[in-house]
């Protein structure tokens, strides 16, 4: 009898650490989607805050912007990159929401980055607001889902930051990354930050505006050296070495 009781009760626990672990899946998954920007972000097709304007563009509904100008600066952007990798793979696998409603953009959590989910098959989702919505910037973060679409997840995580946004600076041409405004901040190179304090994304985006628009100028200019070097081919070349295991420092400073 004692032991069909606690036999009884065993079966109980069991139930009840099921269901408790049930629930915190639950609201582990609610809090993804509903307070990260990333898992917003994933989710911007099936809420009834955004709609389509196109296979890759969606919008906030009541957008107060001119969504076939939005439509027509993405094309443009998506050709500048076209010309610069000689095809583009990440238009299959890149959501890009543009939005005018800060509400919706604070949850975002972002008004002009690229997230890149992380998984077997990734997904790049881009965020702009209508403050940023130029062809530069649109440009810029197709680059970074350009290059997070190439890379294999090994080779991904091992880039330093200051070669992802380097890279993607090459297609952006405003002037506070130009070549005049490098040579004027660093005085023709005396100036400069070392690479290695720019590897990781803390040491990247930390201080200052003014420092962190620094950085990228020196980023731009670092990779824009290299690209006169080795060119698209190169490029390419560089990515099937980091998709291979070939160390980042190795495969780049050849």
């Amino acid at each position: 009898m004692e032991y069909m009781r606690l036999k009884s009760k065993n079966k109980k626990n069991i139930v009840y650490c099921c269901i408790s672990a049930i629930i915190l899946l639950l609201l582990a998954a609610v809090y993804f989607f509903q307070f990260t920007g990333l898992g917003y972000r994933m989710t911007v097709p099936y809420r009834s805050s955004f709609e389509k304007a196109t296979d890759n563009i969606f919008v906030n509904k009541n957008y107060s912007g001119n969504i076939k100008e939005a439509i027509q600066l993405t094309e443009e952007a998506l050709e500048r990159d076209r010309v610069f990798f000689g095809e583009l793979q990440c238009i299959d696998t890149t959501i890009i929401i543009i939005c005018d409603d800060e509400k919706l953009i604070s949850k975002l959590g972002g008004d002009h980055d690229t997230n890149t989910l992380l998984f077997d098959t990734k997904k790049n989702y881009i965020s702009v607001s209508d403050e940023y919505l130029n062809i530069d910037i649109i440009a810029h973060e197709l680059t970074h889902a350009e290059l997070h679409t190439r890379l294999n997840m090994k080779a991904l995580k091992s880039i330093p930051t200051w070669f992802d946004e380097g890279l993607a600076t090459q297609n952006d041409y405003r002037e506070q990354y130009g070549l005049d405004a490098w040579i004027e901040r660093t005085e023709n190179g005396k100036n400069t930050i070392p690479l290695e304090d720019m590897d990781t994304s803390s040491e990247f985006y930390a201080d200052s505006v003014e420092d962190r628009r620094f950085r990228f100028l020196n980023a731009k200019h670092e990779v824009g050296v290299w690209m006169d070097t080795h060119h698209q081919k190169g490029l390419l070349e560089l990515f099937d070495k980091l998709n291979n295991g070939e160390e980042f420092n190795t495969a780049y400073f050849k």
